[in-house]
């Protein structure tokens, strides 16, 4: 009787604990947020693990401004011009990958989970030479709101309010 109950236990915790088949590995990413664009901008992190997973934020440059205009929120859409996305690759990846004109074929996407919902924040603030008057730069800070991603018909929502991080850019030409 008490070998019946231990199995029946056993095998309770064993289908309780399903993950939903999720493939993501880590979800651990490195404090760096990189950028490429000059007027609809990519920004990614990369995953601490081994770099084959990326999270990424599409933009435009009405969001990565270079001026201390008001804040505007925009919405994800799956496809548009403001979208978050995370991916899962075969292999490493490197900068080439997302800075490319054209994507490079390699490392193969494994996963490509689409944010369905959700907001996202830019602040804009500059950065200035020592002498506090000339700005040589740009710092973007960009918050996720609840986003929501999904492939096939798993879904992942992130933190409440993820902050995702700072990039940035080059001084206004």
């Amino acid at each position: 009787m008490m070998k019946k109950v231990f199995l029946l236990m056993v095998l309770l915790l064993t289908f309780s604990c399903n993950d939903g088949d999720l493939d993501i590995s880590s979800f651990e990413f490195e404090e760096e947020v990189n950028i490429c664009g000059t007027q609809n901008y990519t920004l990614y992190r990369l995953s601490t693990n081994e770099q084959r997973e990326a999270l990424i934020v599409t933009l435009t440059d009405q969001q990565i401004r270079k001026d201390e205009d008001i804040v505007t929120p925009v919405s994800v859409s799956v496809n548009g011009d403001y979208t978050v996305t995370y991916r899962l690759f075969d292999d490493q990846l490197t900068d080439n990958y997302f800075c490319a004109s054209v994507p490079p074929v390699e490392p193969v996407v494994l996963k490509d989970w689409r944010g369905v919902s959700g907001t996202i924040f830019v602040e804009n603030e500059p950065k200035y030479d020592t002498d506090g008057e000339t700005i040589i730069g740009w710092k973007h800070y960009v918050i996720l709101i609840d986003v929501v991603l999904q492939v096939d018909d798993q879904e992942l929502k992130l933190d409440e309010t993820f902050v995702y991080g700072t990039a940035e850019t080059g001084p206004a030409s």
